[in-house]
């Protein structure tokens, strides 16, 4: 005979032959995981496999101008079609130019030759010169449709020989893509990063990867070696404006200024350590992970880490879901390297005494970046993330089910309590749960210095429900939180291979669990009764009487609870109820449901008439939380 959950795998209960099967009514279930106030719904679970590769193309278009062209002091081109076709999800569009003295490049841009935008400045971006001595703008994004452009330049006492534009279709980043860049799906922490962390020390907050964000070169690179330093200063960079048609695709983005930098700048990868988009995300840029050396501060980029927000920042400041996604990387990476955040020092590469946490245009090349707008933050930013580093608050993990903290089990659900643990109240909504929920994660760290993001059920102010990450070891470890602000509490647990707990109806670790009654009848007819009734009077769930009914009927409690799983064989779990030993069918993993486990125990006919009697389980010699059931 087998018991069938609503859409799960079936687990077997030793009852009589050609007995029929019965499904569970999801109603039923849906009650049932609500009183856990866990928020476990019968979600989907969703394939993060990719739809496929975005497909990244470029083409460029060299112009050689004559210098005395140029002594009216304006020139403006003939119209250039675009030379890539049907670009997606926009077209980006750079410049990079040779000249001697103080030349300016404008573009405009029509989808019809007909109408024309206004003109764009695209002024000198970053550094005056890239590897080639060139002259590089910031990137333009223009609508999809865009199929004529027209440069113009300034140049008056100047001598510009050369220009090249650079045309770029980022490729449309996949909706399942996509949807794991929100989840921020990237569970463990580096190699790298674990072994430079120790005991307390700030969390890395979760870093979409480059394979994750569609970069052509994957985790690698193909065009260069990698080279590494001691980091002592961490610079903050901005870049194009995103007021283009970026569609919410900010991958794309992101892969735009990959191909820029690959193929216009002439660097062997991407420039930054980082990428922070307007939304928060972080994103790994340069390849070769933790303390590599990248090409962003003016050629001296040794004992750097560069760090850039999508933006053009010269008149407008950087939105707060990015500055707090900033200070969260500041702050990880001074704690990592015993960098004072607030401090000056010397950069040995430039030979400056500059900030620790400096902006472009400290460094030696002439430079506007970070924009006038965000470069006056960076004191406040300073002290933010030293206060972060400062500022750790408590906070204490129990299991969801018994509220014990005496240990937590791998893969279990987890309540955890405190203060300013988050700035939003959220539930997930989906699986895999994600692992940040409004700007708050969880991390955990066991006692081998694994450390690894807790997939989030629901993030509030005082509380936060969490599953404990798989392949954990045993002994204590370290809970941190940090929400959106950036701000942390610490607290610790004991991890062990099991730690029983049952679900109450009432959500408080006692009194009626929260199970279903199975009857099966002679006929082998299968019935499904609640347990609990809502009593109005008492604002509370409270037992239902059950009847075990004529010899000929077998009635088996169907109850759930969590760190179960991993029971070392099912012989390992007991019942008692009453005092009498109940005969446990099944102890294990309740398919389909994120962290939730499920007993089936046969009732023992001597429990007649005995009224209300407790319920014991015990798994592998450690008691969960007694329950009490109603027998008539």
């Amino acid at each position: 005979m087998k018991l069938r959950r609503t859409n799960v795998t079936p687990k077997r209960l030793c009852l009589p032959k050609n007995t029929r099967v019965l499904k569970i009514n999801n109603r039923k279930l849906q009650w049932l995981f609500f009183l856990t106030a866990v928020s476990i719904l019968s979600w989907p679970l969703v394939s993060l496999a990719q739809e496929r590769a975005p497909k990244v193309r470029h083409r460029e278009i060299k112009v050689d101008l004559a210098s005395a062209a140029l002594k009216a002091g304006v020139v403006t081109s003939e119209v250039i079609p675009v030379p890539i076709e049907q670009a997606e999800p926009f077209l980006a569009i750079g410049a990079a130019w040779l000249a001697k003295g103080d030349a300016h490049l404008s573009l405009r841009s029509s989808t019809d030759g007909v109408q024309w935008s206004d003109w764009l400045p695209m002024g000198a971006h970053e550094d005056f010169a890239n590897e080639r001595g060139e002259q590089v703008s910031a990137l333009a994004l223009l609508d999809q449709q865009t199929r004529f452009v027209q440069y113009k330049i300034s140049a008056r006492d100047a001598e510009v020989r050369s220009l090249r534009l650079v045309f770029i279709s980022p490729g449309a980043t996949p909706r399942e893509m996509q949807q794991h860049i929100q989840r921020k799906a990237k569970e463990t922490m580096s190699t790298e990063t674990l072994l430079a962390q120790q005991q307390q020390k700030y969390p890395k907050p979760p870093v979409v990867t480059r394979t994750e964000w569609g970069c052509p070169d994957g985790q690698i690179t193909t065009h260069g070696s990698l080279s590494y330093t001691t980091v002592t200063h961490l610079i903050v960079h901005h870049t194009f404006s995103p007021s283009g048609p970026i569609n919410g695709d900010w991958a794309a983005a992101v892969r735009s200024v990959w191909n820029f930098h690959v193929f216009s700048n002439g660097w062997a990868d991407i420039g930054y350590n980082y990428v922070i988009d307007q939304n928060g995300v972080i994103y790994e840029g340069r390849a070769g992970g933790d303390n590599v050396v990248g090409a962003h501060f003016s050629g001296v980029n040794g004992g750097t880490m560069g760090v850039v927000v999508i933006g053009d920042f010269t008149t407008a400041t950087p939105p707060p879901a990015a500055l707090n996604s900033l200070k969260r990387l500041l702050a990880w990476k001074a704690d990592q390297r015993g960098i004072d955040p607030a401090g000056q020092s010397r950069h040995a590469a430039s030979g400056l005494t500059i900030n620790n946490i400096s902006g472009h245009r400290d460094g030696p090349g002439a430079t506007e970046c970070p924009g006038n707008a965000f470069y006056p933050m960076l004191s406040s930013i300073r002290m933010d993330v030293n206060a972060l580093l400062a500022n750790v608050s408590a906070v204490a993990s129990v299991s969801a089910a018994s509220f014990s903290a005496t240990a937590l089990a791998s893969e279990s659900i987890v309540a955890a309590f405190g203060e300013a643990l988050a700035t939003d109240t959220l539930v997930a909504a989906s699986t895999p749960l994600p692992v940040s929920l409004g700007g708050t994660f969880v991390t955990v760290r066991d006692s081998a210095n694994t450390e690894k993001f807790a997939p989030l059920f629901f993030v509030s102010a005082g509380q936060i429900n969490f599953l404990l990450p798989a392949g954990l070891s045993n002994g204590p470890a370290t809970v941190s939180v940090i929400n959106r602000e950036g701000k942390r509490a610490l607290g610790t647990v004991t991890i062990a291979t099991v730690a029983p707990g049952l679900f109450a109806a009432n959500a408080n670790g006692k009194e009626v669990p929260a199970a279903v009654v199975l009857r099966v009848k002679a006929d082998g007819t299968q019935v499904y009764e609640p347990l609990a009734v809502f009593d109005s009077a008492q604002n509370k769930f409270v037992a239902t009487p059950i009847d075990l009914g004529p010899a000929t009927e077998q009635v088996f409690l169907v109850a759930y609870g969590t760190g179960i799983r991993f029971r070392s064989a099912l012989s390992g779990v007991t019942a008692k109820l009453g005092g009498l030993d109940a005969e446990v069918l099944f102890a294990g993993e309740a398919s389909g449901y994120v962290g939730l486990d499920q007993l089936n125990v046969r009732l023992p006919r001597g429990l007649a008439g005995r009224g209300d009697v407790d319920f014991e389980v015990s798994v592998d010699g450690k008691a969960a939380n007694p329950l009490r059931i109603k027998i008539r």
